[in-house]
Order: structure tokens, then sequence, then C-alpha cells
């Protein structure tokens, strides 16, 4: 069974006898999961965005094409 990440980053960390450049590994790990969850929601984001987007065009382009069959009959 293999370990997730963090659990071995943890383990990595603990195991440096220096305090100052385990504390500066343990920041720079955070903020590269902070850049994973950020970089997930923004990918949600955009995912929902053009869901919308495309919706929105399908709708106006049927209504485009209802409006001329009714003009044009």
């Amino acid at each position: 069974m293999t370990t997730a990440p963090a659990v071995r980053v943890s383990r990595m960390l603990s195991q440096i006898d220096d305090p100052e450049r385990a504390t500066l590994l343990r920041g720079l790990w955070q903020v590269y999961r902070f850049g994973l969850r950020l970089a997930r929601a923004v990918r949600a984001f955009f995912t929902l965005f053009h869901r919308m987007v495309r919706a929105f065009a399908l709708t106006v382009a049927r209504l485009v094409e209802l409006s001329v069959e009714r003009f044009t009959n």
C-alpha cells in the first residue's frame, strides 16, 4: 500500500535536524498545497463558466432560428 504524498512529506520534514530549514520547507509545502487547491477551484469555475456561456449561446441561436422561421413563413 502506498502512502499519500502529504504523509511522506510530513515524515521527511520530521527527520530534518535544522528547525529553520524544516519550517521553511513546511511553509513551501503549504504554499504548494494551496496552489493545488486554487488551481482546482479555478478549473471548476472555468468549467462552470464555459457551460453557462455555451448554454446561453445555444439558447440565443435557437431563438434566432425560431424568429427567422416565424417571420419567413
